[in-house]
């Protein structure tokens, strides 16, 4: 890496070194974000990162913070039924992928609807066959019938979608 230097007065060395603090940086790391950003090369840092299955293997990484935020960190991790690593993990996750996560919770409850969508379609199924086996006994499928599937369907879609949503907002910073 090269070396960029530069030369300011004491209050604007003053001010850099303020704002540093404030956004919990060094001032090193403010001036790499400022030249980046001036030079154009800090596009890419909204965008979400794409998993790559060549680099799926977990790998550690040691995180230092302050006490309050390891505190929190840990009541918040607690909150979710996560080990605290794992909710950073998740929580960086989905920061960076842009992309909800799912707890085991979360996560049986898609698998029950999935379950559910499964012995809709196997209803659906059943009522097909029966009407091709006799296709001019239509009263052999009930229409009321039908409405209770396509409610089933909407009220499933719903779940799920109320489900993702809520995933995606916990992991919003706040």
């Amino acid at each position: 890496m090269q070396t960029l230097k530069t030369v300011v007065e004491p209050a604007t060395k003053s001010r850099f070194r303020s704002m540093a603090k404030a956004r919990g940086l060094s001032e090193s790391e403010l001036l790499r974000a400022v030249v980046l950003t001036v030079t154009g090369q800090d596009t890419d840092a909204d965008q979400a990162a794409k998993p790559d299955p060549d680099k799926a293997e977990v790998d550690r990484m040691t995180v230092r913070m302050p006490r309050f935020l390891l505190e929190a960190t840990k009541a918040r991790a607690k909150s979710k039924g996560m080990a605290p690593s794992r909710y950073v993990a998740a929580l960086m996750q989905s920061n960076l992928t842009k992309q909800p996560v799912m707890n085991e919770t979360e996560l049986r409850s898609l698998q029950a609807s999935s379950r559910e969508l499964a012995a809709i379609g196997r209803n659906i199924n059943q009522m097909a066959h029966s009407l091709n086996a006799a296709f001019y006994e239509t009263e052999r499928v009930r229409l009321d019938k039908l409405a209770d599937v396509h409610r089933a369907v909407v009220e499933n879609r719903a779940a799920i979608r109320a489900l993702v949503r809520a995933s995606q907002n916990a992991w919003e910073a706040e």
